[in-house]
């Protein structure tokens, strides 16, 4: 293993707003206080190229230098954001072991913790630990959510994946430390990518989901399979490759690659991914635990619509698992908590109707969000 190199590196920009809300993880907003990831996970889709990270990409670790101040500069002079989640770590993890030396995401927290921002931290590290302070403010102020990944319980299997990242044993650790002490923390475990072949056993999925919850873990978010994409599929295949050439096994990786062979090559084919859906649920419903993450609602205007949308991004999620359609459920959504103005006022003034993905079928799901008397009615900043 190279020696991690620091290098320091100067943005143009350090806040990225999205154009649809994550259905997932509820964040309008992303923000990674680092580039690259000492973690070296061999699955890790931002070494993909759609990311536009460098080639070195768990060897050379650059720390935004100016992060703290572009960030403080943006939310106090900005016109049009709105306080909403930021998703923190979701390319490069905002506690490898960078975080120990620069400290860059501990100041970006006290940021968004200034501005009243809420967040949904997704980390491998048991360093978060020397933030819970800070995150426990933020949870008190609005929100907070923090997610440990944990695709496996077996050891040996994290540190063929997850070579630097945090013992499995010690993530459940610290979720029942944070459950136990630090109730207004939302605490979960991200289940994925659930590798094929090398994750999905029975055994490995009930073990995940049942240690997550004797952790104190209140939710799962799962996803079978993973994607494996240009540079990122050149990585794991060659490690993978050689896993199951050195324990004598090499039709397991035949076997593995026939799953992507059918669909597209990017993502795990549909057939696999609905048996194991419809597995993890079961499994999840055994152990009690939730599969959604709790979302945080706005004061203003944009409350109704986050409830109604996630009422039918909810929907669609169960339709999903049945091999249902679910496009105008998904859209419909996504649309709803776009608009600058809240579902009853827009109805009031006759508005709703003619939006594009209120359909008849869509208006009477939400009906009762429509209803919500327009005393919270806050237009976007001009």
């Amino acid at each position: 293993m190279l020696m991690v190199k620091y290098e320091s590196k100067s943005m143009k920009s350090i806040l990225n707003r999205m154009k649809y809300i994550d259905s997932w993880f509820w964040c309008r907003y992303t923000l990674n206080p680092y580039q690259g990831c000492e973690h070296a996970c061999i699955y890790c889709d931002a070494r993909s190229e759609r990311y536009y990270l460098h080639d070195d990409f768990e060897n050379t670790i650059y720390y935004k230098e100016n992060a703290v101040n572009l960030l403080d500069h943006k939310l106090k002079n900005s016109r049009t954001f709105l306080p909403d989640v930021v998703s923190l770590g979701g390319t490069c993890d905002a506690y490898q072991p960078a975080e120990e030396k620069f400290q860059n995401t501990r100041k970006i927290l006290k940021i968004l913790l200034k501005y009243k921002y809420p967040i949904n931290l997704s980390t491998k590290n048991i360093l978060v630990r020397k933030d819970l302070d800070l995150i426990q403010e933020i949870a008190k102020k609005t929100w907070a959510t923090i997610a440990f990944t944990i695709t496996t319980t077996d050891p040996d299997m994290a540190t063929f994946l997850e070579p630097n990242a945090s013992p499995p044993k010690e993530r459940l650790k610290i979720i029942k430390l944070i459950s136990e002490n630090y109730p207004e923390i939302h605490i979960g475990v991200n289940f994925m990518p659930i590798v094929p072949i090398l994750e999905d056993t029975s055994k490995n999925l009930n073990s995940v989901i049942q240690k997550s919850k004797e952790a104190g873990a209140e939710f799962i978010l799962f996803s079978p399979g993973m994607t494996l994409r240009d540079s990122q599929a050149k990585v794991f295949l060659r490690h993978l490759k050689k896993y199951f050439t050195d324990i004598n096994k090499p039709q397991s990786y035949d076997t593995f690659l026939r799953l992507y062979s059918q669909g597209s090559s990017q993502e795990v084919n549909r057939a696999y991914f609905t048996k194991k859906t419809l597995e993890i649920i079961k499994i999840c419903q055994k152990f009690n635990i939730k599969t959604r993450v709790q979302r945080w609602y706005p004061s203003d205007f944009r409350n109704s619509n986050y409830k109604a949308a996630e009422k039918l991004f909810s929907l669609a999620y169960e339709n999903q698992t049945m091999g249902k359609n679910v496009k105008d459920l998904h859209w419909a959504a996504m649309y709803i908590q776009n608009l600058p103005r809240s579902l009853g006022s827009l109805d009031a003034c006759g508005e709703l109707n003619k939006l594009k993905y209120i359909t008849p079928r869509i208006r009477k799901i939400i009906e009762s969000y429509i209803k919500i008397p327009n005393t919270i009615e806050k237009y976007f900043k001009k």
